[in-house]
């Protein structure tokens, strides 16, 4: 069990968005007040751009969108085995390029 208090009304952290991210997509948006469908609408480029607005600050607006049954749009759905192949790609496009200026390419062991 958490010694963490729950927000008033009894809801979850992850139901709450912390007041940092709150106040900076009220002024994004120019609003007193948001929704979670109000900022799942917006694409992910128009709230990184916002000030305050940081990797940290997107993660948890992500959380708290989830927990709504809403998504950030416009986010990039690299996974893991995507980011392998992705450099695995560079690694072969960068040998080509070294062997194509001459240069011969050995494995280390």
């Amino acid at each position: 069990m958490s010694d963490r208090k729950l927000p008033p009304g009894g809801e979850s952290e992850a139901t709450v968005l912390p007041t940092r991210q709150r106040n900076a997509l009220r002024l994004l948006l120019n609003k007193a007040s948001i929704s979670p469908q109000e900022i799942a609408a917006l694409d992910i480029r128009v709230i990184e751009r916002a000030p305050g607005i940081g990797r940290k600050s997107l993660d948890l607006i992500n959380t708290w969108l989830e927990s709504h049954g809403c998504a950030l749009s416009g986010v990039p759905r690299l996974t893991l085995g995507n980011r392998q192949i992705q450099r695995q790609r560079k690694l072969e496009q960068a040998i080509e390029l070294l062997r194509g200026s001459g240069y011969e390419i050995r494995h280390s062991r």
